[in-house]
């Protein structure tokens, strides 16, 4: 869904395991590694949410998990491990709210709660939004497993357009140049609205107009003004 760069970033190498620290919520023995990994990054989501994405720290991140710093270099490689390692539970939470049952009578109708479902995402993840998004951590590269994520969820919206071309709701063209349309512009608001720069005072209804204004215009048979 962004242009990201193609380059990889290099990881650590993977260190033996190590104890939990005295203390620690751990059940006798190792703890398994996918328990672990999972409270890693449960951890890590929860920072996120309260610092933002600049806000994670290994340190923090290990404490908050209870298990030792160097138990996440093990499991995740790196910090851009763990950020991409929350970008694709971001972005598999975004793809299964904007996918919505196709309807050949209504495609346009799927359309309108998908994106209304995109905005709704952002609204109660703002953090993990600008972290799928914005990009905001210096030299972070995206991996190609989280490219990919973003590219299936984009897909979502694709596949919606292509039924409406299919069934005459929406005039001929290419489907990924239709979506980009709509994703540019429905992006474009909900980012606004995250930031606070508005000059309007009914977020809600301003972002339904919108919607209905875009797909008014990629209509094969656009309604008259003032009508759905």
């Amino acid at each position: 869904m962004v242009a990201w760069p193609h380059a990889l970033t290099a990881v650590a190498c993977p260190v033996p395991d190590i104890d939990p620290p005295p203390g620690a919520e751990m059940s006798r023995g190792r703890t398994s590694a996918l328990v672990v990994r999972e409270a890693l990054l449960r951890a890590a989501r929860e920072l996120l949410d309260e610092r933002g994405p600049t806000g994670l720290a290994i340190r923090d991140i290990a404490a908050r998990a209870g298990v030792a710093p160097m138990g996440v270099y093990n499991r995740f490689g790196s910090k851009d491990g763990i950020l991409n390692a929350l970008l694709e539970q971001g972005f598999a939470e975004l793809a299964a709210v904007v996918t919505v049952r196709p309807d050949a009578a209504d495609p346009l109708g799927a359309i309108t709660t998908g994106m209304g479902n995109y905005r709704a995402f952002a609204l109660a993840n703002p953090a993990m939004y600008r972290l799928m998004f914005d990009q905001p951590n210096a030299g972070f590269e995206p991996s190609p497993e989280a490219r990919m994520m973003a590219l299936a969820t984009f897909e979502r919206l694709i596949d919606a357009v292509q039924l409406g071309i299919a069934t005459g709701h929406l005039r001929p063209g290419a489907p990924e140049e239709i979506a980009q349309r709509i994703w540019a512009a429905c992006h474009g608001a909900t980012s606004l609205e995250l930031r606070g720069i508005a000059f309007i005072s009914d977020h809600d209804a301003h972002y339904a107009a919108l919607v209905r204004t875009l797909l008014r215009g990629l209509a094969a048979h656009p309604a008259p003004e003032g009508e759905s």
